[in-house]
């Protein structure tokens, strides 16, 4: 009887919550066959194991779940997600009009390509080379001391990728809806989307570089002008713009008209130019 009621507590003191599981619930030992020497064989604990450590993200492949759109202003709309360690942000324009993103203001993120999620098409890309190599100065409200290759322009359906690479860090960014940037992605899509039928990506490129600096002049100074009136300035008959891709239709003033007329058509259809914004912030955290 002593064996019993010694295994019963040996048994009730290791494993109080597996009781029933273990068949020790009898008080007196009562289970176990009168005057037997078994020996009672404890019940296995098993414990789980903890997960690995969450480390930082090296890209945003894996930035799949999701976070809310951020659109602090009129006509922006990101589409942004994350990765269990939060330390990545993807974040995808798919609102109307350009943002120019730049890191938080620890700096504790950097910027870096998303081509994954960005458009494939020739236009699309020729139209961002363009704006990218036009110059002119930084976007309002975006500090003069940023690296200029953390200042991005990402037009709608473009996508960008922020990295912390610490763990204990949050993925964050600033950015600023830029009616400049808007104005300049446009015209240089409209071009390039009919320049690209006649001629290859590589001779169209100053030209296209061309309209995006014209754009950038006459949007800076032409403040109060209706948007239709702004794109005839930029690509019509007496423009710069039009003298380049004119020259790159062998001169042909007829086939540089009707390219030019596309292009107004194409223009008047997109989404109107707003006022900038102010710098806003987002981030991977909750």
């Amino acid at each position: 009887m002593a064996v019993r009621s010694r295994a019963f507590l040996f048994c009730a003191v290791l494993v109080p919550g597996l009781l029933a599981a273990a068949g020790c619930s009898a008080a007196n030992g009562s289970d176990l066959p009168s005057g037997s020497d078994t020996v009672i064989s404890t019940p296995s604990i098993v414990v789980p194991k903890s997960p690995g450590a969450l480390k930082a993200a090296t890209t945003c492949a894996q930035s799949t779940e999701p976070l809310p759109t951020e659109a602090g202003a009129d006509g922006v709309e990101l589409t942004a997600s994350t990765d269990p360690s939060r330390t990545s942000l993807l974040l995808k324009n798919t609102g109307s009009l350009t943002v120019v993103v730049v890191p938080d203001a620890q700096f504790s993120s950097r910027l870096t390509v998303a081509s994954y999620a960005n458009p494939k098409d020739a236009a699309s890309r020729a139209a961002l080379i363009a704006v990218n190599n036009s110059g002119g100065g930084t976007a309002p409200g975006i500090p003069q001391y940023t690296p200029k290759g953390q200042v991005i322009t990402l037009p709608p359906q473009w996508a960008i990728c922020a990295l912390t690479d610490n763990v204990q860090e949050t993925a964050s960014v600033r950015y600023v809806q830029d009616r400049v940037s808007s104005a300049k992605y446009f015209v240089a899509k409209a071009v390039a989307d009919q320049l690209l039928r006649k001629v290859s990506s590589k001779r169209s490129g100053p030209t296209l570089i061309r309209c995006a600096r014209d754009t950038s002049t006459t949007v800076a100074t032409n403040t109060t002008l209706p948007d239709i009136e702004l794109y005839v300035e930029i690509v019509g008959p007496r423009s710069g713009c039009r003298a380049g891709y004119q020259a790159l239709l062998d001169g042909d003033e007829r086939a540089a008209g009707q390219l030019g007329a596309t292009v107004l058509n194409q223009l008047g259809s997109a989404p109107r130019l707003l006022p900038n914004s102010a710098l806003l912030s987002t981030t991977a955290g909750p």
